[in-house]
């Protein structure tokens, strides 16, 4: 009860102070969620020690004790609450509570939280800690000695480091907010820097590594279900001590888990090898492309896996694969291949749309000509000078229609239509003898349906806006709720047929024009 009654005051403690005081940002959001399923399991493991000292009782027969429920609590009712009870506890012991333990404990060795953070962080640790104990303790003077499924415990406590993990690796240093790209120019493009080489890339080196990763990955599977079938065969029968259970458990689990690893980031670095780069971005003048613009400061967030859809059991592994801009770039395929600037010094392109590399200097030239010979122009809505640079020259070369415009979160749409509108009045005053079109009105982000049903679904892209003859924006949002019960293609089909409006007029426009000369 005690341990119960301190986590709901350091929940309730979080829930007051981190929003108001600004101390929010990832770590806050986890930090609360690991305190409430801490909460939970607090409470629940509480509940069921009442239960248990207040309904059961040891009885006698003969040399031999049982424990069994009280008469005065001995129905059907009890006995399947009390069923339910012991199901819920051996779940608890052995799932949530190793790895809320694990993610705890590795963003606490290896993170940055604050104060507030932190003590959270340590509070859910000590009382999950406790709770584990008081099952365990319990079910051995009710039950006697149990076996432990260690090797799901094992299992747990790795994916619970893994997500700590993730959720660091996205983080940035400090674990403040993203760094502001509004003030520092060089920070969003790389135009500016002394280097313009593209990407060392080696296809025969990605073809070996490739071959290397599958090598690795094929034993894997094997191995685990031969280890495991070895340990629930031979480890339990044989007496070993207490402690020496868990760590043959993890030497079954953690060298399949090596192998899977290792095999998973030899094939990533070898798709990074054989990833398409275009020769000469200027050769593609001509052909059908689309070309997608962004600001490099994004790179990195891109590259991370995309966020999974909510969802109950039914929800799959394949529905959402690759990196971010892997899965924005499937969108908009059918349309034709899709080019992108590839951010100079980098040393392997990333994965998603194709990559071509331009010279630090005069690179205007040449991506105006891109701009304006591309089949559509999808560009980030994110602030950039040379961002706001593109999005200008857009509304100067090409037309409406061809011009998508990625929307995503607030702060970052705000900071690019600033920077917009300011580049479109020094332009427009200086560059004379244009006939500039009007400033298009870019919309505010309208609020998702509350009306829609499904699990809410908090994707970081908003949605798309695009532009009819007049340059009248139309704002088509990415799907904002995911249906509770589905298989693996329900979400592709989804998203497919919510960016409809979006992108359909793209599908049906006729050639792009041949660029004309600058004036």
């Amino acid at each position: 009860m005690l341990s119960a009654s301190v986590q709901a005051l350091m929940v309730m403690r979080l829930a007051r102070n981190s929003p108001a005081a600004g101390e929010s940002g990832q770590y806050g959001a986890v930090t609360n969620r690991v305190a409430r399923l801490g909460l939970a399991v607090s409470a629940v493991v509480a509940l069921w020690v009442a239960m248990e000292h207040g309904g059961r009782e040891t009885r006698t027969w003969g040399p031999l004790s049982y424990s069994a429920l009280r008469d005065e609590v001995d129905t059907m009712f009890f006995r399947l609450v009390f069923f339910a009870f012991d199901i819920t506890t051996y779940v608890i012991l052995f799932f949530p509570t190793t790895e809320l333990l694990a993610v705890g404990i590795t963003t606490l060795l290896f993170g940055h939280p604050g104060r507030k953070q932190a003590v959270g962080l340590i509070t859910t640790v000590t009382t999950t800690t406790t709770a584990a104990v008081l099952i365990f303790v319990a079910k051995t003077r009710i039950e006697g000695p149990f076996h432990a499924p260690w090797i799901w415990v094992v299992m747990s406590a790795i994916g619970g480091v893994m997500l700590a993990l993730e959720f660091l690796a996205g983080e940035p240093s400090g674990g403040g907010d993203p760094p502001d790209t509004t003030t520092h120019p060089d920070a969003s493009e790389s135009f500016g820097q002394s280097t313009g080489e593209r990407a060392h890339q080696s296809p025969g080196r990605g073809r070996v590594l490739t071959f290397l990763g599958w090598t690795l990955l094929a034993p894997a599977l094997p191995l685990a279900l031969i280890g495991s079938t070895l340990y629930g065969d031979l480890v339990p029968e044989a007496g070993l001590p207490l402690w020496l259970e868990p760590l043959i458990a993890a030497g079954v689990v953690i060298p399949p888990f090596l192998l899977l690893m290792t095999g998973a980031a030899l094939l990533k670095r070898g798709r990074h090898h054989r990833h398409r780069v275009v020769p000469s971005l200027e050769a593609l003048i001509g052909e059908r492309y689309l070309l997608y613009l962004r600001p490099f400061a994004i790179d990195p967030a891109l590259a991370l896996p995309p966020e999974e859809a909510p969802g109950w059991f039914t929800r799959s592994p394949f529905e959402l694969t690759g990196t971010h801009e892997e899965f924005l770039i499937r969108q908009f395929r059918h349309l034709g291949r899709i080019v992108a600037i590839g951010q100079p010094g980098e040393p392997l392109p990333a994965l998603g749309a194709e990559r071509g590399y331009l010279p630090a200097a005069d690179w205007k030239d040449t991506v105006s000509k891109l701009i304006q010979g591309a089949h559509a122009v999808i560009m980030t809505a994110a602030p950039g000078p040379g961002t706001a640079w593109e999005y200008v020259e857009a509304l100067r070369t090409t037309t409406p229609a061809r011009l998508l415009l990625l929307v995503y979160e607030d702060e970052l749409y705000r900071a690019f239509q600033e920077g917009a509108a300011q580049e479109y009045s020094a332009r427009s005053t200086t560059e004379t003898g244009i006939n500039w079109p009007p400033m298009p009105r870019l919309p505010d982000i309208p609020p998702p349906d509350p009306q829609a049903k499904g699990l809410r679904w908090d994707f970081p892209l908003k949605g798309i806006l695009s532009f009819d003859r007049q340059w009248c924006p139309r704002f088509t949002r990415f799907p904002p709720t995911v249906p509770r019960m589905r298989h693996v293609w329900v979400i592709r089909r989804l998203v497919r047929r919510e960016l409809k409006p979006a992108l359909g007029p793209v599908s049906r426009l006729p050639p792009a024009s041949t660029p004309r000369r600058n004036a």
